[in-house]
């Protein structure tokens, strides 16, 4: 995770970030929410939901308006179970639909996090930056629902003085609470959304 924080001492740095979308009807809901709070945030993508016209256009929107895009496969599988030349096929089928619109950061996360030797050489060969997480909102839970997951993320983004927050863009509930969760984030003491290098 270290590359992706700045250098900034005595500042905690937050990125958001939103797995498995986007999503026709929640995922513009969440970028508004994201520009209301001048909050960049990184979108892990499915290749397979960007063939349609809409997705395209929402993956034209999440780039023009500043946030970062990463690759999450075609069709979310374990990559661990997967011989090489799937694992590849996973990754650059949704290299070419993203095209440029990543603006040449290659950011990869593996679905599940899970990842294996074969992976992460895969990974590296295709010149991609594995990117996990270390704070898991939950907010696709059933016990999560109805913003609980907020508390959840808001407990691990306190206990550590950097974090990744893991969240989707495809779930009812994230969207209707993202507003609270980005508003607790910005109440923190020293707190700084970094820009990627």
């Amino acid at each position: 995770m270290a590359p992706l924080y700045g250098t900034q001492t005595g500042v905690r740095e937050i990125v958001v970030t939103f797995d498995d979308g986007p999503h026709t009807l929640s995922t513009p809901v969440l970028l508004d929410s994201l520009a209301r709070h001048q909050i960049k945030a990184v979108f892990f993508v499915l290749g397979q939901r960007l063939e349609t016209p809409k997705g395209k256009e929402i993956l034209r929107r999440v780039a023009d308006e500043g946030h970062y895009i990463g690759n999450h496969t075609y069709s979310h599988p374990n990559l661990t179970k997967l011989p090489e030349p799937q694992i590849r096929e996973e990754i650059e089928k949704t290299a070419a639909l993203i095209g440029d619109a990543d603006r040449g950061l290659k950011l990869f996360r593996p679905p599940y996090g899970a990842h294996n030797e074969l992976v992460d050489k895969v990974v590296r060969e295709l010149g991609y930056r594995l990117v996990f997480w270390n704070v898991d909102s939950l907010d696709w839970h059933p016990n999560y629902k109805s913003g609980k997951w907020v508390d959840h993320a808001m407990e691990q983004i306190r206990a550590r003085e950097d974090s990744i927050v893991l969240a989707h863009d495809i779930h009812r509930t994230t969207v209707e609470n993202v507003e609270d969760l980005l508003g607790r984030i910005k109440r923190l003491r020293n707190v700084a959304f970094p820009a990627f290098a």
